[in-house]
């Protein structure tokens, strides 16, 4: 078996003297983990660095085994995001985020696409955050806990939704949530409006990330044995940087 395609280095865990497992985002394939020989020659170690995209062949004699990979470099950006200390917690959280939830070789091309825009993303803070948290939604849509933001899960209007339901991850319009509010997740306009990506505020990004933070910690943790505290804490550096600089 062999095919070629082009991913994001998640992860490199050294195997033996001079050899790596290495764990990609792929275009095509979905995550995918092999065995990279050679892992350390003087050559390869740059290239070999999280959140740098690789052009790969991947072959093995079965298609259900590990396998191994052959890489060339496509585009070198760990260099540019250590750079910027909240890019680097933005490439932690999606290199975690992947390796731990996305399960093997289940094809997430839309997500592919948006963690590059993601990490190629050159734009002030606050949009680069809002890329992220539409990111977030992404990753849920795809492991298929979605949020179901078209209309209210009340009224089935499409109009003033202001509110999600924290049990159901349906939005909930401003009418229908009367009486309720304090018990309902905030709805960001830039969720429901695309007019209201270039005008985001500190506060709709501090909404936007609590919204999507309430249904990793409830639909993803449970899923599997995994310390996501790290994580988590990761992602609350992302909310103080907010509330301390914008």
């Amino acid at each position: 078996m062999r095919w070629e395609d082009e991913g994001l280095l998640l992860s490199v865990r050294k195997y033996g003297e001079t050899s790596a497992l290495i764990e990609l985002l792929t275009r095509s394939h979905g995550k995918r983990a092999g065995l990279l020989r050679g892992a350390f020659k003087k050559n390869i170690r740059p290239i070999i660095q999280p959140g740098n995209q690789l052009q790969i062949t991947w072959s093995s004699r079965l298609e259900q085994s590990l396998g191994q990979f052959k890489v060339e470099l496509l585009r070198s950006r760990f260099h540019l995001i250590s750079r910027n200390k909240e890019k680097i917690h933005l490439l932690n959280l999606v290199c975690t985020f992947c390796s731990a939830y996305l399960p093997e070789r289940d094809s997430v091309n839309n997500l592919y696409q948006r963690t590059i825009h993601l990490l190629d993303s050159e734009k002030e803070i606050l949009v680069t955050l809002l890329c992220y948290i539409k990111w977030e939604m992404t990753l849920l849509k795809d492991l298929g806990f979605g949020l179901d933001l078209r209309k209210c899960v009340v009224t089935g209007s499409s109009d003033c939704l202001s509110y999600v339901s924290p049990k159901s991850g349906c939005a909930v319009s401003q009418q229908a949530a009367k009486g309720w509010e304090d018990r309902l997740l905030i709805l960001p306009d830039f969720l429901t409006n695309k007019d209201k990506n270039e005008n985001v505020s500190p506060k709709g990004i501090e909404d936007g990330l609590l919204l999507t933070g309430y249904f990793l910690k409830k639909w993803l943790s449970p899923v599997k044995k995994y310390n996501s505290e790290p994580l988590f804490d990761t992602r609350d550096r992302l909310l103080n940087y907010l509330k301390s600089n914008l």
